[in-house]
């Protein structure tokens, strides 16, 4: 699903741009191979279990310009899900939803997913959710989708809490009610969920769904860059093609001021120097 969205957006409904999905589809990335031989840990043993998933971690996530080891990762997924540990069973579900070292296989991501969910995970519940909408091994059912959503929102997760927003604001499953949306992403932000900062500041530049305040729009919507959401660098560096006020503008460079970012007028022009702040503003946060 392609993430891109301007700040003129329509205020009538939802747009892919608020769809970051939590997993990829297509060939798997370049990865190193290893002839590591997996652990003879014992994932019955609470320590050694603990000791499993560390490794696996740190064989997945790897620092920026090195290659992660998706071969060793699997295996020792695989491993500390033989103890039935919920996370490493989501683990392996998203390696073979996105095809790191096993061939893409929906059907068997579905069923990780869902064995993780039975266990009570969250981040699990939201990933069934996302096959339901995304109709990957199940068939298309935006009703199904919004039912695990709701779940993995109630145990706590985020992201869940933003599409879910993202689902009443189009109608997808449900009536179409973008009071509830704002609801929905308001509950996002609380739960510190990066693209509901952006998803919330259009509803309220807009006026949609909640009163319009355009200070409020501004604040969030700098909450979204310096979390890290590319459309929000990428939209207030295309600002002057953008349905917004000079007050807006203004607000911008004063929190780009206030954070040390900028040092230039508070005067609502987004030149080289406030450019130039944006990028040294964006995720800065994280």
């Amino acid at each position: 699903m392609v993430v891109a969205a301007v700040l003129a957006l329509s205020a009538g409904g939802a747009d892919s741009a608020w769809a970051q999905k939590t997993k990829t589809k297509g060939p798997p990335p370049t990865q190193q191979s290893t002839t590591a031989p997996v652990s003879d840990l014992d994932p019955s043993d609470p320590d050694d279990l603990e000791e499993i998933i560390t490794q696996a971690d740190a064989a997945y996530f790897v620092d920026e310009g090195k290659t992660p080891d998706y071969e060793y990762a699997f295996k020792m997924y695989s491993l500390a899900a033989e103890a039935n540990d919920a996370y490493s069973i989501n683990r392996v579900g998203l390696m073979y939803d996105r095809g790191e070292f096993v061939t893409q296989d929906f059907d068997k991501a579905f069923a990780a997913y869902k064995q993780a969910s039975d266990l009570g995970l969250a981040a699990a519940m939201n990933n069934v959710a996302n096959m339901y909408q995304a109709g990957d091994s199940v068939a298309q059912d935006y009703r199904e989708a919004l039912r695990w959503y709701q779940k993995a929102a109630d145990g706590g997760y985020g992201y869940s809490m933003y599409v879910l927003g993202d689902m009443y604001l189009a109608g997808e499953g449900v009536t179409e009610n973008h009071k509830e949306a704002v609801a929905w992403y308001q509950k996002a932000v609380d739960a510190e969920e990066p693209n509901a900062y952006w998803a919330l500041s259009l509803r309220y530049l807009y006026g949609d769904g909640v009163g319009k305040d355009e200070l409020q729009s501004a604040q969030l919507a700098y909450m979204a860059l310096t979390h890290g959401v590319q459309v929000a660098l990428d939209e207030f560096k295309a600002i002057e093609n953008a349905d917004t006020t000079p007050g807006y503008r203004r607000e911008v460079q004063q929190l780009l001021k206030r954070d040390g970012f900028y040092s230039g007028a508070i005067d609502g022009d987004f030149g080289t120097s406030t450019t130039a702040a944006l990028d040294k503003a964006f995720g800065s946060a994280l």
